[in-house]
């Protein structure tokens, strides 16, 4: 079993749209996969889940004790778990991080939501787990804010050479039920692409790199 946590200290950048997405294209590699929201209330990723059914819907896990327990226990059933972090505890991020293979950091192109996500890879760091940055939200006419954000966070580790748009398909995607690649063929082939990108870093991680 493979477990991403999809994780950052700042809110509205699209944790909960990446996990959707990564999860629902691992599914339909295997069926053996789980989703575990973090957020304390009713998660957008709970939400989504609920709205979708089937098909190739992944399997929601709801904790029933401290979370490092309840994702051992389903190690033998899945062959992927995907967490979604709430932004606003950073000791259940820094759970979510330990219990990882892999994690994920989106942030949007702005200064604040790349400090937020330095914060989470000096966590990564401090417990020796591969990440990688992804930009969110871009727009080609955001070409230099983009690349001025890969350079402040390249020093501090892997940025995803995929960028995910977040067009309004995937504000409309739940109320159909659907991740939001499933609704556009751009937004397709950047989740596609993203989630080889997540599937090299977890291969990194098994192999025993840092």
């Amino acid at each position: 079993m493979t477990t991403i946590t999809i994780t950052s200290t700042k809110g509205g950048v699209g944790k909960s749209s990446l996990a959707a997405g990564l999860s629902v294209l691992a599914a339909q590699e295997t069926r053996q996969v789980g989703i575990v929201d973090l957020d304390d209330s009713l998660g957008s990723l709970s939400q989504w889940w609920a709205l979708r059914g089937e098909p190739a819907a992944p399997y929601l896990i709801r904790l029933e004790g401290a979370l490092a327990d309840d994702v051992r226990r389903y190690a033998a059933i899945f062959d992927w778990i995907f967490i979604d972090t709430s932004p606003y505890d950073l000791g259940v991020i820094e759970e979510a991080i330990k219990i990882a293979e892999a994690v994920v950091i989106p942030t949007r192109t702005s200064f604040f939501d790349a400090m937020a996500a330095k914060q989470v890879s000096d966590l990564c760091r401090e417990h020796k787990k591969p990440f990688g940055f992804v930009l969110v939200g871009y727009h080609k006419s955001l070409d230099d804010l983009a690349r001025q954000t890969e350079d402040a966070l390249s020093p501090f580790g892997t940025v995803f050479r995929t960028k995910i748009t977040f067009d309004r398909c995937f504000m409309e995607a739940p109320i159909h039920g659907k991740a939001g690649h499933e609704m556009n063929a751009k937004a397709q082939a950047e989740m596609t692409a993203l989630w080889r990108e997540v599937k090299e870093l977890a291969a990194q991680a098994e192999g025993g790199g840092e």
